[in-house]
């Protein structure tokens, strides 16, 4: 097998991977040549939008715990410690993590369906895609 890819993951691509059968089903079919970056901020952000009513409803009508996607995305990532705060991106700052990470993970693709980050196309040498072109470009 070749280099695997290193990939962060936003939280929204997070949660509808949890969410939604076919993004999940994508995800364990790839999950194999992928090393997942995933911050303490990311990781904290997760917890928060688990919290979500909308949210919380969706994963109990597919039978799923806030505590079973954590343990998803604990043994799916590799945990990484951020150095630097980043000011990229002024329209949502919380979008900066999601490059805080992928900075300190030297990943090669961001993967977000959030229009601020996918706006820049690039950050650095790491590309940012959307969930449907991150998962094509597997296959």
């Amino acid at each position: 097998m070749g280099k695997k890819i290193k990939v962060v993951f936003d939280t929204n691509v997070w949660i509808s991977i949890f969410v939604d059968k076919r993004l999940r089903d994508e995800f364990s079919q790839s999950k194999h040549a992928l090393i997942v970056y995933v911050s303490e901020d990311i990781g904290l952000e997760i917890s928060k939008v688990l919290q979500y009513p909308q949210v919380a409803e969706i994963l109990r009508k597919i039978g799923m715990r806030e505590k079973d996607v954590l343990l998803i995305l604990t043994n799916n990532s590799k945990k990484v410690e951020t150095k630097l705060k980043l000011h990229e991106i002024n329209e949502d700052p919380e979008d900066n993590k999601i490059l805080e990470c992928a900075l300190a993970a030297k990943a090669d693709i961001i993967v977000s369906g959030d229009k601020h980050l996918f706006n820049l196309s690039k950050f650095k040498k790491t590309r940012i895609l959307t969930p449907r072109e991150f998962f094509d470009s597997l296959t």
